[in-house]
């Protein structure tokens, strides 16, 4: 069987096509992975981290309790139930520093915006390095959905009625 030999123009159209199958394979398996659709995925690679962070955030672990509102010009609103605390926030690489000017506090939080999932890591507070190893998840919301402290302990009395009467 004879060789057939690539003149230089097909060899480059080759290795062009070759690249470009490659970055769309490990585009879908980064999709895959992080769970967000390729849309999401492409706009995160072009978007800065202060453009990815504003917006509407909902807690994973406790919707209706913790939520974030962070707004582009630096400002942020933070609920605990349906109380709100408002401050100033500043983004550095992977790191968010919210400041209340009212309190004086300050945390700084390790982040990262995957799709519409916003990670959190408390790494310093007030100036201390902070011990709590744990990552918070936010889901990315249309409407907050802040829950009073009545609904809330309306549902666990309503969940206590219900696992005694099993």
């Amino acid at each position: 069987m004879a060789k057939t030999q690539l003149n230089k123009t097909q060899k480059i159209i080759s290795i062009v096509v070759a690249v470009i199958l490659l970055i769309a394979i490990a585009g879908g398996v980064y999709c895959v992975a992080t769970k967000q659709n390729p849309v999401d995925a492409a706009k995160s690679v072009f978007t800065s981290s202060e453009d990815q962070i504003v917006g509407k955030w909902q807690s994973q672990k406790s919707p209706g309790l913790s939520a974030f509102v962070f707004y582009d010009d630096g400002t942020y609103d933070s609920y605990i139930s349906t109380v709100n605390f408002s401050g100033e926030y500043e983004i550095h690489g992977n790191k968010l520093t919210m400041k209340n000017p009212k309190t004086a506090k300050e945390i700084v939080y390790s982040f990262t915006v995957t799709g519409k999932e916003l990670s959190l890591k408390v790494i310093e507070e007030d100036g201390e390095k902070s011990e709590n190893k744990d990552e918070s998840k936010y889901d990315r919301v249309n409407e907050l959905n802040q829950k009073t402290l009545t609904d809330m302990l309306g549902e666990l009395a309503g969940d206590n009625n219900a696992a005694n009467e099993e």
